[in-house]
């Protein structure tokens, strides 16, 4: 399993027309990406999965702006 940094912003309407700015947000995930080429060819396999595993920690109104990968320094 690999941690991920998913970057979000929740597009509930509130910023049509520019009425509110939309705010990142971020939420930490662990995923199986484990042999993906996530940079290359299969990136957008592991943009789909960050995306499904963001609707379902947050919701349906959340739009995935970027992810990066966190490395343990330990």
């Amino acid at each position: 399993m690999t941690k991920w940094q998913v970057r979000y912003v929740i597009d509930d309407g509130s910023t049509m027309f520019g009425l509110e700015p939309a705010r990142e947000h971020y939420i930490e995930v662990e995923l199986d990406t484990i042999g993906l080429d996530v940079f290359g060819e299969d990136e957008q396999l592991a943009y789909d999965r960050l995306k499904v595993a963001a609707h379902e920690r947050i919701g349906g109104h959340v739009v995935v702006t970027g992810a990066s990968e966190i490395t343990d320094t330990d």
